[in-house]
């Protein structure tokens, strides 16, 4: 093979190429799915309100959690103290197993929540908790500076056990 005929075959294998990596894009703006496998990496975008990436400030769901006692004090409990030693998870255990209503129907875990409420305040009675969502903005590197805005609240009630 001579050389026009070594550059006709570049040339033909650089358009084929060409060609593939822009044809690939067509499923993907049609359907909105990636061509797999394909000469082009996976995306992750980021499509979510509020995500680090869109806003440029990170923010949280995070649980806040108070005691109220039968003489109608309330106390704010950290999340640390209520939950039993563990991995550094702990606020996604508690997420999984607190984030909406059912926990307040839920016989073993108002049983529960009550037994660790009594070992943290053994000389007082725990009427009830609230778990209280909210979202926190962190706008500086330092915790004071964190601003939230609450979401719901759970509100639980321990009852008063003999």
């Amino acid at each position: 093979m001579g050389p026009t005929g070594k550059r006709t075959v570049r040339i033909v294998f650089g358009a084929t190429v060409l060609w593939i990596v822009a044809l690939q894009y067509i499923p993907f703006a049609v359907w909105r799915a990636e061509p797999y496998p394909a000469l082009v990496l996976p995306g992750f975008p980021a499509h979510c309100a509020g995500c680090l990436l869109e806003t440029g400030v990170p923010q949280a769901k995070e649980p806040a959690v108070v005691v109220r006692f039968a003489d109608g004090v309330p106390q704010r409990v950290p999340l640390d103290s209520l939950l039993p030693a563990g991995p550094s998870v702990r606020l996604m255990v508690f997420t999984a197993a607190f984030s909406d209503g059912r926990v307040a129907t839920d016989p073993g875990a108002v049983a529960w929540l009550r037994s660790r409420t009594a070992r943290l305040f053994p000389d007082h009675r725990p009427t009830g908790l609230d778990i209280i969502w909210r979202t926190a903005t962190y706008r500086a590197a330092d915790a004071s500076a964190v601003e939230y805005q609450p979401l719901r609240t759970i509100h639980i009630d321990l009852g008063n056990p003999t």
